[in-house]
């Protein structure tokens, strides 16, 4: 991401241009994923079985 800012550069622009872009950010979750994933498998067995544990 580019930001510009005209000459000549205060700690005011800086600052407005920081803002401006935290406002338009697209702040994502991926809390709405969560669980959704079911294969009937306990988490910890399945760590263990990849690495050989068993």
């Amino acid at each position: 991401m580019t930001i510009e800012i005209k000459t000549p550069v205060t700690k005011e622009k800086v600052q407005q241009a920081i803002a401006q872009l935290t406002d338009n950010a697209n702040k994502k979750s991926l809390r709405q994923h969560f669980g959704k994933l079911k294969r009937g498998l306990d988490g910890l067995d399945y760590q263990k079985q990849v690495r050989g544990e068993d």
